[in-house]
C-alpha cells in the first residue's frame, strides 16, 4: 500500500511536471509570434510611416522653395536671371520627383493613392504655369507673369500643399494604428509571461506537496511498547 501511494504521488508530479513543460512550449511559442509580429510592426512602422512622412516634409519643402523663387523675380530688385530661374526649377522638380519615386515604393493606402494622384496632377499643372511666367519673363512681361503667378499660380499652389498635408493626416493615422498593434502585441507577450509564471509557481507547490506526502509516507513506524 506503502508503495502504491508513492508510485501515485510519483505519477502526479510527472503528470504536473509535463503539462508545465506542454505550457512553457505554448508560451514560448506563443512569445516567438508575438516577437516576431512586433518586428514586422516596428519594420512597417519605419518603411511604410515614418521614412514616407519624411519623404513627404522635403516634397513639401521643395513646393514652397520654388514657390518663394519665383516670387522673388516679382519682389527683389535684382532678380536673377531667367536662365538661372529655370535651372533652379528644375533642380527642385528633380528633388520632388525622386522623393515622389521613393514615396510610390512603400505600402499605399487607396486614400494615399488617391491624394498622390491628386498631388502630381497639381503639380504638373504647376510646372506648366512655372514654364508660363518664365517666358512672360523673358518677354519682358512681369505684369502678366506676376498675374500668372498670384492668380492660377496660386490656387495649384493651394491645391498641391493641401494634398501634401492629406498624406500626412493618413501617415499620422496610420502611423497611430500601426503603434496601437504594437502596444496590443506586447500587452499580450506580458499576459503570456504573467501565465507562465503563476503556472510555474502553482505547480512547484503542488510537486512539492506530493513529495512531502511521499516523504511521511516512507517514514519508518515506531514500535509501539506497553508499560
Amino acid at each position: 500500500m506503502k508503495w502504491s501511494f508513492v508510485l501515485q504521488q510519483k505519477l502526479k508530479a510527472a503528470g504536473l511536471l509535463l503539462s508545465l513543460m506542454l505550457v512553457i512550449l505554448y508560451t514560448a511559442t506563443s512569445l516567438k509570434n508575438d516577437v516576431q509580429d512586433m518586428e514586422r510592426a516596428v519594420v512597417t512602422l519605419y518603411a511604410d510611416r515614418l521614412q514616407p512622412a519624411i519623404e513627404l516634409v522635403h516634397i513639401n519643402e521643395s513646393i514652397y522653395a520654388k514657390r518663394l523663387l519665383i516670387e522673388d523675380q516679382f519682389t527683389n530688385e535684382r532678380p536673377v536671371s531667367p536662365a538661372a530661374l529655370a535651372e533652379q526649377l528644375k533642380h527642385y522638380d528633380q528633388r520632388i520627383n525622386e522623393r515622389i519615386s521613393q514615396f510610390e515604393k512603400t505600402k499605399l493606402t487607396t486614400s494615399e493613392t488617391r491624394w498622390l494622384k491628386a498631388f502630381n496632377k497639381k503639380w504638373k499643372q504647376g510646372q506648366g504655369l512655372e514654364k508660363s511666367i518664365q517666358a512672360l519673363l523673358i518677354a519682358e512681361q512681369p505684369s502678366q507673369a506676376r498675374q500668372v503667378f498670384y492668380g492660377p499660380g496660386a490656387l495649384v499652389f493651394k491645391h498641391s500643399v493641401q494634398a501634401l498635408h492629406e498624406l500626412v493626416q493618413i501617415q499620422a493615422e496610420t502611423g497611430q494604428k500601426s503603434l496601437k498593434d504594437a502596444h496590443r502585441m506586447a500587452a499580450g507577450g506580458s499576459l503570456n509571461v504573467t501565465l507562465l509564471t503563476a503556472v510555474s509557481l502553482l505547480v512547484g507547490l503542488v510537486i512539492l506537496a506530493l513529495i512531502h506526502n511521499a516523504r511521511l509516507i516512507r517514514q519508518p513506524v515506531q514500535p509501539f511498547h506497553l508499560n
